[in-house]
């Protein structure tokens, strides 16, 4: 039977359309080898000398990016990375936070003069793999890092005189980032503040590299070579071991962390590299068809899209409480190697929800909880007040308590409820309304209430404005910012709903309803959203830290009408006027909010500006012509700034192409709501909504041939479609109405576990 959306304002029921013949007759599962290969990453004329041009393989807590050593001998290096690997300890004048520091680089130094390379960064298998030849013979090689023995693998096969390649380690030592930044030489530094040089040892027959550190712990790199179970191959194998136990002494921290890394190693190589391989493709198989994005007409993004999704899995892992920082495993020369959370963990998160890696992102709940649990949110003078300053390491060494942008941790708990609401997952909301609870204890602390009863929030930053200089002035904290208000207001909306749908039955809700009720409104101009109530956007910032509430809070959205659409548009314009400042991730976050206007042309325009920061032209350049490229998107779509590299804005970009395929905020599905001139084509499988649901659907073009929707925990669903007539393949109720914005939307009754195939077309 057809559904015409011209029969409104009724309910019925849609019988099944008989037997299916032809491409709809069932959702096929796609080629996935063979749709990955062609995204794979591919040097074919030489191998570059910068991180921005490595291949980077990973397994969610050690990472290697794959390049050539600078200088005029040949190296291919492996400039390891470890997630937990951190100093410890700050340098008193130099460093911001406790910073993640180097490992060291795997060396392989063909014998002969190096006459042709290529590299291939295979995103199926998670590996890296190239041949090298020489005037004296050839090496072919292939690396990975196997996710459970934590084990970075190389195996190497070789001929001519290059037989019996050796791999060695060339160790660095532990010291922060920040001392080369600022241009310091360590002879100026109080040796007291800098850690031992690292050593070598011989243990049970492993090569074993150990940094002690600054104070009681240290981390040991284990590695050897050794014969392939593969004829004619040969493996070097290497584990990174840490213990920094502040209870136990240097000496026993030290022998911890070489036993991690010898056992790991000794391990590996009793399994033999034919286990590591089927094991460690087994988890990339079954994380990588999670889900899965085709842009035919688009294919540079459809490269870049599977990259972020390849590099999310590799950045990240549920069963450890560490969050992903600035850097993610690929450690490089960078002059913040921490955890920053004014923007980099919210958007280094942003895969999980839309593009359905739920497994890898559930690191982020781990994190949260374990820190919950450890009250390391807490205010020194109120345990049961959180919050969260702008940086921190990996386990919130020095976090103070106190912060001067509040908001940091709140929004950050936006992302846990984006968690809860993908999942409808009730433990995840019971521990979130106890986490946000404390959080927004902190905000009644330092609230106030003028003499006409409204409540204001102190002096604070709006993260990056602030070190602006608006018309010769420095601007310093600024009153009731938009930044804590937009995130205040939503923390007690939130509390209130939760609170309701859990049952929890707070004593605090009056004081929540009291406090939201007489809270200063969001302050707005001729401009739109302001930066705070005594400064509006007057100089071009590249953070939307005023804009929140538009994108991805969702408080003030289109579909509440014309006003707060007026406001939302002037406000996004008037950001993106002032665009001298601008950087890459300013340019994903407006291409979300152009997709929420259902603006995909516009929204596009936005996402192609982001790699034309720096002057990256198209994602697939000449990686050979890349070799000078030190800021913006790099070829191989790793990110840096300022101050060296950092991940979150690529992998920022998956909801920005998601958020044109799919949304879901407002309680209502929307399939293909924004969708650019330029992509007339496009399909998708099992991305993730709110309410728990997984959407595949396709268009041929401009025009959405199916739909099919599955329920995973029976939430109402509501549909947005332009399909004007579509047949449903079960015996199902549908209730046809308007929607805010005279879109037509469907009611439909799916309960848990079920699923409903929307088609354009009748089949026999």
């Amino acid at each position: 039977m057809k559904v015409d959306l011209g029969w409104m304002g009724f309910s019925l029921m849609v019988a099944a359309a008989g037997a299916w013949t032809g491409a709809y007759s069932d959702v096929a599962e796609p080629d996935w080898e063979g749709v990955l290969r062609k995204n794979d990453l591919v040097w074919e004329n030489g191998i570059g000398d910068v991180w921005g041009n490595s291949a980077f393989i990973a397994n969610g807590l050690t990472g290697a990016s794959i390049y050539r050593m600078p200088g005029s001998d040949w190296i291919l290096r492996w400039e390891l990375g470890r997630t937990d690997v951190a100093a410890e300890y700050h340098t008193p004048e130099i460093d911001w936070q406790i910073p993640r520091v180097p490992i060291g680089n795997i060396m392989m130094k063909p014998s002969g003069t190096v006459v042709q390379a290529g590299m291939r960064l295979d995103i199926w298998n998670a590996e890296a793999r190239g041949t090298i030849e020489t005037q004296e013979g050839s090496i072919e090689w292939r690396s990975f890092i196997e996710r459970e023995s934590n084990v970075v693998v190389v195996e190497t096969t070789s001929t001519g005189e290059e037989q019996g390649l050796v791999l060695d380690l060339a160790e660095e030592w532990a010291i922060s980032g920040r001392i080369a930044h600022t241009g310091t030489d360590t002879s100026e530094i109080d040796p007291a503040h800098l850690p031992p040089k690292p050593y070598r040892v011989q243990v049970d027959g492993f090569t074993v590299v150990i940094q002690p550190l600054v104070k009681h712990g240290a981390h040991a790199t284990a590695f050897v070579n050794s014969k392939s179970d593969k004829v004619g191959s040969s493996l070097f194998l290497l584990s990174v071991g840490k213990a920094y136990e502040a209870e136990k002494g240097r000496e026993e921290n030290v022998a911890r962390a070489v036993r991690q890394a010898v056992d790991a190693v000794k391990r590996a190589r009793s399994e033999g590299v034919v286990t590591l391989e089927r094991r460690h493709r087994r988890w990339w198989h079954d994380y990588l068809s999670q889900a899965y994005v085709s842009l035919p007409n688009d294919l540079p993004w459809e490269q870049f899209y599977w990259l972020q999704i390849y590099k999310f899995g590799g950045a990240s892992r549920a069963d450890l409480p560490i969050m992903i920082d600035n850097l993610g495993p690929w450690f490089t020369q960078c002059g913040w190697a921490g955890t920053w959370w004014n923007l980099n963990v919210q958007l280094s998160y942003f895969p999980t929800f839309s593009g359905n890696r739920m497994d890898v992102g559930r690191s982020m709940i781990t994190a949260i909880d374990h820190f919950h649990k450890e009250r390391c949110f807490s205010s020194r003078a109120h345990p049961e007040a959180y919050t969260m300053q702008r940086a921190s390491t990996y386990n919130l060494q020095r976090a103070n308590g106190s912060t001067f942008e509040l908001g940091n941790l709140t929004w950050v708990l936006h992302n846990y409820w984006r968690f809860w609401r993908y999942s409808m997952d009730d433990q995840i909301a019971r521990n979130l309304f106890s986490i946000l609870q404390r959080n927004i204890n902190y905000y009644l602390l330092v609230m106030s209430e003028d003499a006409d009863g409204m409540i204001h929030l102190p002096p604070m930053v709006s993260p990056e404005y602030n070190k602006e200089v608006a018309e010769g002035r420095y601007l310093g904290l600024l009153k009731d910012t938009n930044y804590s208000l937009q995130l205040f207001r939503w923390g007690l909306n939130t509390l209130i709903d939760l609170n309701a749908a859990l049952s929890m039955n707070s004593p605090d809700l009056k004081r929540w309803q009291r406090v939201l009720e007489r809270l200063a409104p969001l302050p707005i101009n001729e401009h739109g959203l302001m930066i705070s109530a005594d400064e509006g956007y007057m100089v071009s910032h590249r953070h939307y830290s005023h804009l929140l509430a538009l994108y991805p809070l969702h408080t003030i959205n289109p579909d509440q009408g014309a006003e707060a659409e007026g406001l939302f548009r002037k406000s996004l314009e008037r950001w993106q006027s002032l665009s001298g400042a601008l950087a890459s991730y300013s340019y994903t976050g407006a291409a979300a909010m152009y997709a929420t206007l259902g603006e995909g042309d516009r929204s596009l325009e936005k996402l192609d500006g982001m790699l034309a920061v720096e002057g990256l032209e198209k994602v697939g350049a000449n990686p050979n012509g890349m070799k000078e490229r030190k800021m913006g998107v790099m070829w191989n779509t790793m990110y840096a700034e300022g101050g060296g590299p950092v991940i979150e804005t690529p992998l920022s970009a998956v909801e920005s192409i998601n958020y044109m395929l799919l949304q879901s905020w407002g309680d209502c599905i929307r399939v293909f709501p924004a969708m650019p001139t330029r992509w007339p084509d496009a399909t998708f499988y099992n991305l993730r909504t709110e309410g728990a649901f997984l959407v595949s659907a396709e268009r041929k073009g401009g025009v959405t041939q199916w739909i099919r929707i599955k329920s995973l925990a029976g939430e109402p669903l509501v549909l947005q479609t332009d399909m004007p007539v579509f047949e449903m393949d079960r015996a199902i109720t549908a209730t046809p109405f308007d929607g805010p914005r005279g879109q037509p939307r469907w009611k439909i009754d799916l309960k848990r576990g079920e699923s409903v195939l929307l088609t354009v077309e009748k089949r026999n």
